[in-house]
């Protein structure tokens, strides 16, 4: 059985863990809380807490067999990622790499393209803080790499929704959206066809060092998603507003998120890891997200 350590187990790595024990594998969890220790013992994972800020850390016992995800999110400010430094250095200490680290890192590293189609080849030139850290942290893996007998793979990962991710709460406090035909292009892809390809990437023989983009391949955008999910559960639609009434009524993260355009093109998913999504549009995931909530909002 493959040894697998997930650092930063939140909806995704539990997703992710639930899904390696019912594959029989062995799972430890690393979180920054009693809390979220607690939620996933219950669930049948084994969780330990960790101040992933400590330098070093203090990670289980790493062989030549384990796969680490690495799902922990950098600090929320500076253009740095000093938890990953911390993790790295304490891997640098080990007497033993392990078989390959699975980081989830955003596509916010390639910046604003004016809505052109972006792949894994696209220059990362991110305009945000967000995207430095997270640009940061993948360099910081991808040297780590090139001097270590470790295989290194990095999913740029565009906007998650899944049931327990949708604005509800926005939508029915009537929060605005700008007008669908000066919207920019988004990306997004349903968590758990994200948890399926952080294994399949884990499980994957590809190339040593290997960057795939993460989508369902059909951009849309953050207005057209808001309708979509008011639509999909009977809410109000959102008010739409001009660019210059945003600047005026949205959040400066909002605001930041708005200005940068682009498609992702994730067909590497398809062609080099053979995932198939189960839910490649919005309308499909949306569907979902009604199944698994009985379509029954208070």
């Amino acid at each position: 059985m493959l040894n697998n350590l997930i650092i930063g187990c939140g909806d995704i790595g539990t997703r992710v863990g639930l899904q390696l024990l019912q594959q029989q594998q062995i799972v430890t969890a690393m979180v920054r809380s009693a809390a979220s220790a607690t939620r996933l013992n219950k669930l049948g994972l084994t969780a330990s807490v960790s101040n992933l800020d400590a330098s070093p850390l203090t990670l289980p016992s790493i062989t030549t067999d384990t796969v680490i995800f690495y799902f922990a999110p950098p600090p929320e400010s500076g253009e740095h990622d000093p938890r990953m430094s911390n993790f790295l250095q304490t891997l640098e200490a080990s007497d033993t790499s392990p078989s390959r680290i699975v980081y989830i890192s955003t596509t916010a590293v390639y910046g604003e393209s004016g809505g052109d189609w972006i792949d894994e080849q696209s220059p990362t030139r991110p305009a945000t803080a967000r995207g430095k850290r997270r640009l940061d942290a993948e360099s910081q893996l991808i040297d780590f790499q090139r001097h270590h007998p470790v295989a290194v793979t990095i999913l740029r990962v565009a906007g998650i929704y899944s049931a327990n991710r949708l604005p509800f709460q926005q939508i029915k406090a009537g929060r605005p959206i700008l007008k669908l035909d000066i919207a920019p292009c988004s990306n997004r892809i349903h968590a758990i066809d994200l948890a399926e390809i952080c294994i399949a990437s884990a499980r994957s023989n590809t190339r040593p060092l290997a960057i795939f983009n993460v989508s369902d391949g059909n951009p849309g955008s953050i207005s057209q998603y808001y309708r979509q999910v008011a639509l999909t559960f009977n809410l109000p639609a959102p008010p739409e507003i001009t660019w210059e009434e945003a600047q005026q009524q949205l959040s400066p993260a909002m605001l930041s998120y708005l200005k940068e355009s682009k498609r992702i093109n994730s067909r590497l998913l398809a062609t080099e890891l053979g995932v198939s999504l189960r839910y490649p549009t919005l309308e499909s995931g949306l569907t979902q997200c009604a199944e698994e909530l009985g379509n029954c909002l208070d």
